[in-house]
């Protein structure tokens, strides 16, 4: 019975989707010059000290440095250990399934901004992955051609007219601003709410219950093995400038492909 609500799930998934416009910006393609009008406060500065304010310095640099010890002495060791114990197949199911739950996060917050479209696209790549790609194991939609929408709350905000507010450094979490601060709280309450792999009981609660510790610890783990950045590893007295000067532009680009 769940196998038949999977495939007419999928089915109606597919049908909407071939309804819609599938013409899909290509972000890897985007002009940079278009993307740094994004960014700048000051179109005409290339200091990227200079670039914007940072009320919260003092607080964003402790952070900085409490994140690089517990970077060194805790999570590298963590991440280093479970790659060499993993192989490498295991590994890249264990990414695909967690990315896979984050689309639902897409499909909502393009809801929440009236993208009828794109949710679409995302509630589609969701269903064929889940059911094709044995409950998000596999990416099968990528092998498909299918879109690779993203969005976030703090994106929803900004559509709404929020402003980024003042850069800030979260413990573990990292560099971030304070409207995206936010948004992480509101898209992890999302994220619980919209949890159709409990919903529908497709594996055991235990794997799939995201309150449960060890789930949550593995889902912390993929994130950061996925993230080729180590505080630190520039040598650079101005280390903490260059890190916010390209999150700066890294969500600059985020929000100018949000737009589109």
């Amino acid at each position: 019975m769940k196998i038949k609500k999977l495939l007419l799930l999928s089915v109606l998934s597919l049908t909407l989707i071939s309804c819609s416009n599938t013409n899909e910006v290509n972000k890897s393609n985007m002009d940079y010059s278009e993307a740094s009008n994004v960014v700048y406060a000051n179109p005409g500065e290339s200091n990227f000290i200079a670039d914007e304010a940072d009320p919260l310095e003092a607080f964003n640099k402790r952070m900085y440095h409490f994140n690089y010890q517990i970077e060194r002495l805790v999570i590298t060791p963590i991440v280093n250990t479970y790659k060499f114990i993993t192989p490498d197949f295991v590994e890249d199911r264990v990414s695909n399934f967690f990315k896979n739950a984050k689309v639902l996060n897409t499909m909502a917050n393009s809801a929440f901004q009236f993208k009828g479209r794109k949710s679409m696209r995302a509630l589609g790549r969701f269903t064929i992955n889940t059911v094709l790609g044995l409950g998000g194991l596999f990416d099968v939609a990528s092998k498909m051609g299918m879109p690779k929408p993203y969005e976030d709350f703090g994106l929803t905000l900004a559509y709404y007219g929020v402003g980024r507010g003042p850069y800030l450094v979260l413990p573990i979490l990292g560099p971030t601003y304070l409207r995206d601060a936010f948004g992480m709280g509101v898209d992890s309450v999302v994220a619980g709410k919209i949890d159709i792999y409990k919903r529908m009981d497709l594996f055991d609660s235990a794997l799939v219950n995201y309150t449960d510790a060890s789930l949550f610890v593995l889902k912390g783990i993929d994130l950061r093995k996925n993230i080729n950045f180590h505080y630190h590893q520039t040598n650079s007295p101005f280390e903490y400038e260059y890190v916010r000067f390209l999150y700066s532009k890294y969500r600059g680009i985020q929000e100018a492909a949000s737009k589109q």
